[in-house]
Parts: C-alpha cells; structure tokens; sequence
C-alpha cells in the first residue's frame, strides 16, 4: 500500500446527517473552518434529508454534498429514518466522494476545538492504518463507577450483532469510537467494515457500524492507529474543564491539555448546559452551568 505523500495528498472531510442533525452539522463544519487545519481539507456532506435552505447553507461553504443509497439490504430498513445512511454510508465514502487520498470523518454532533487533531488523523492514516481515538482516559467514568452500566449497554449491542462469546470479549477492549477517524483511500478496511457491517445488519441496528469497526480490528487484526482521547472526546464519559485563562475546554485532570475534538455524546448532544468546573480566573474551582456547543457558533 502506498503512503500519499503528504504535500501532494488531498483529503476531504466528511460529515452528515438528516434536517434534525443540521443545527449541530454547522456548529461541526464552521468549527472545522474556523481553523487553518480544516480550511485546507475539501468538505464532503452525506445530504440525508436537508432541506434546501441547509443545502445552500453548505454550499456557501464550498461543500460537495451527496446524497447516499441504502447500500445494505437488511430487516427492518423499512421503519429506519434516512439518517440511518449516514451509518451504512460509512465503509462506502471513497466511491460517494471518489478523488481524494485520505478520508477524514466527523459526526455532526462533534466539534473543532483546535485544528491539531485534524492533522494528527492525517498523520495516522498516512500509515496504511485506520486512525481512531478509543474511548479510554483515566478520568472516564466508565472505567470507575460505571463499568456495569458501559459493559451492560455495549455487550448488549456486541451479542445482538454477533453472539455472547464475542460480547464477554471485546467489551473489556477499549471501545473504538466510530465518530471520528481517518483512513487511506487505498486501505484494505473499507472492504474489511463493510463485509462485518453488512452481515451484522441482518441481526441489529443497535451501534451496528460501531461494533462491526470493532470486530474488525479486534477480532480481524486489521491495523490501528489509537490516537489520545482529546481527538475524540466523548462527553457523556467524563464532563471536560473549562480553562478560563487559556478559553479552552480542557481534560479534567492535570496537565490539562486542550481537547482537540468534542463530541456531543448521547444525552449530552440535548442539553443547553452541564455543570462544568473551571480553572483560573474569578471562578477558579467553582462547577457552574456552561454550554459545550461550539463557542463561535451564530444564527443561520
């Protein structure tokens, strides 16, 4: 497998989602523009149901918008809302968005932070492997008090896309989160994913890509790239800092280093604020109520 060289390489970020999913899509792609990291990528949209006002709102930003296909057939399709293709979607992004080198993708629900992240993915992926953040921090709660209901939630899905064995297994991995990574357009995973998804579809939809990603490393050995998890933070695991002197969100424990990448996780993705501890300033130490969206976003 050939690595692109890195001055002549083109790499497109992708994101989607359906009308619902828009309002968070823009807090992800400005916040991708808002950086000169991002500003250097091509900008892909898998278009699930936009309307025409958030379609032209993408193309203002330069961006290739497509709209997918079912590219699996598999009980139950029928009752699932379009937006499900931004999941089945996922293995297939070389031939929706053909042309480029890497392949960079970001659910709506997360947003840029600094654009350091973005080039570490590149970075990653320049190696042949699939570039990922798993979910593992020595602050995540579900290493601490949560493990039952982590281990409960994400063996379930394990065992009803494959089977007991596999669950009791893999859920002590450390879990690959599927909202972000970048691969190569040359990669032997694409195929890999989309063999694992397409036969663990006929049995669930429940994190279906997510699981069947990792299977794929796990249980396939295809290679990866785990990245800290300040590349993908997931919120609902561990509520990030706010560092008051530096205008950052930060890791909750020392040296607080800046989160590159947050991700408006499950629950955390509806609520206008969480209790959030600062660090320096006039609040130094006190928890108070903070939005997590994107600080820069405006109206449409």
């Amino acid at each position: 497998m050939g690595h692109p060289d890195p001055v002549a390489e083109r790499t497109i970020v992708i994101t989607g989602g359906d009308a619902g999913y828009f309002e968070l899509m823009r807090d992800c792609i400005d916040s991708l523009r808002a950086t000169p990291e991002g500003r250097a990528l091509a900008l892909g949209i898998l278009d699930c149901g936009l309307t025409e006002e958030q379609r032209a709102w993408c193309r203002k930003r330069d961006a290739v918008l497509v709209a997918p296909g079912w590219d699996f057939d598999f009980p139950g399709r029928d009752r699932l809302k379009d937006g499900y293709k931004a999941l089945t979607a996922r293995p297939f992004l070389p031939r929706y968005f053909p042309g480029f080198d890497l392949y960079l993708w970001i659910d709506g629900d997360c947003w840029v932070q600094q654009g350091d992240a973005v080039t570490l993915f590149q970075a990653a992926a320049r190696t042949g492997r699939l570039a990922v953040a798993p979910e593992i921090h020595r602050l995540m709660r579900h290493y601490r008090h949560a493990w039952a209901e982590f281990s409960s939630v994400n063996g379930a899905a394990f065992a009803a896309c494959y089977d007991t064995e596999t669950a009791e297994r893999l859920v002590r991995y450390p879990l690959i989160n599927a909202g972000v990574f970048a691969l190569a357009a040359d990669a032997p995973h694409w195929q890999g994913w989309a063999e694992l998804l397409g036969e663990a579809l006929q049995r669930s939809t429940d994190m279906t890509d997510q699981i069947a990603l990792n299977v794929l490393v796990y249980d396939k050995g295809f290679p990866c790239e785990p990245l800290p998890s300040r590349c993908n933070w997931p919120v609902h695991h561990a509520t990030p800092v706010w560092d008051a002197g530096r205008g950052l969100f930060v890791e909750p424990a020392m040296p607080y280093e800046p989160l590159g990448i947050l991700h408006l996780t499950i629950y955390t993705k509806r609520l206008a604020a969480l209790d959030v501890r600062e660090l320096g300033g006039p609040h130094d130490g006190q928890v108070r109520a903070r939005s997590l969206r994107w600080p820069g976003r405006t109206a449409i």
